[in-house]
């Protein structure tokens, strides 16, 4: 299968965690938000095609509104739609049941393609269509991972993909033996409560090991600012 490089790049604190607003603060009184740039900072430097986030992520980040999806039936014909492709780089939303609606094409400045699953409506697809949106199907489930890569890779011709949770998104690509590099940041502050959302968070019972036959290869640590570290990792999988 053809597909698109998979690069993890998160920012977390020393233990992991992921909601900011929870981290410590920093010990010489910076604002944590001028911490925040640093991420953009390293992702520019992978030169990627795309940006990808689950749909909790878009909705928690960026301005977006709640579809009603469960008001109308499901559509009758499933076909991968290409639209606005003016932006340099593209905003990939994993949202399977079509539950975000959006106010324009694109975030940040990127185009949205959307990765959908087989029960969203025609009134849904004709919203993403009307807004120039671009929109995939996952297979049936929007979750077919294999499918989302392949029909990214061909279609819309992405060779660089950065991965940027949350944690289950970036669990779930774990399991499949996706992701082919692992970027974090870590922040110098502690969130430190059990249970909390983490870099990956695989969704599955306690005898599931979705790490399996799969080792990290170090690449590179580099001390940023103000006290901030990158490291980074290549996958290898065994067979």
């Amino acid at each position: 299968m053809q597909r698109p490089k998979i690069i993890c790049h998160m920012m977390s604190s020393v233990d992991g965690r992921l909601l900011t607003d929870r981290w410590t603060e920093p010990f010489d009184g910076k604002d944590k938000t001028e911490f925040y740039g640093v991420y953009e900072d390293v992702s520019r430097q992978f030169n990627a095609d795309a940006w990808m986030i689950g749909r909790t992520t878009a909705q928690q980040d960026f301005e977006t509104f709640s579809f009603d999806f469960e008001k109308y039936p499901p559509a009758k014909e499933f076909k991968t739609h290409i639209g606005s492709r003016s932006s340099a780089t593209s905003a990939i939303i994993l949202d399977p049941k079509g539950k975000l609606g959006y106010k324009s094409n694109n975030l940040n400045g990127d185009n949205v393609i959307v990765v959908l699953g087989k029960s969203v409506s025609e009134e849904y697809l004709a919203h993403l269509r009307d807004n120039g949106i671009s929109y995939l199907f996952g297979g049936k489930s929007g979750m077919n991972l294999q499918i989302t890569l392949e029909t990214l890779y061909t279609d819309f011709g992405l060779k660089t993909i950065l991965l940027e949770g949350g944690g289950v998104i970036n669990g779930a690509f774990l399991k499949e033996g996706l992701i082919d590099e692992l970027s974090v940041i870590i922040y110098p502050g502690i969130d430190g409560l059990s249970c909390m959302p983490a870099i990956i968070d695989y969704m599955g019972q306690t005898d599931n090991n979705p790490a399996k036959n799969q080792s990290l290869e170090f690449l590179k640590a580099e001390v940023l600012n103000d006290g901030m570290v990158w490291l980074h990792y290549k996958f290898h999988t065994k067979n």
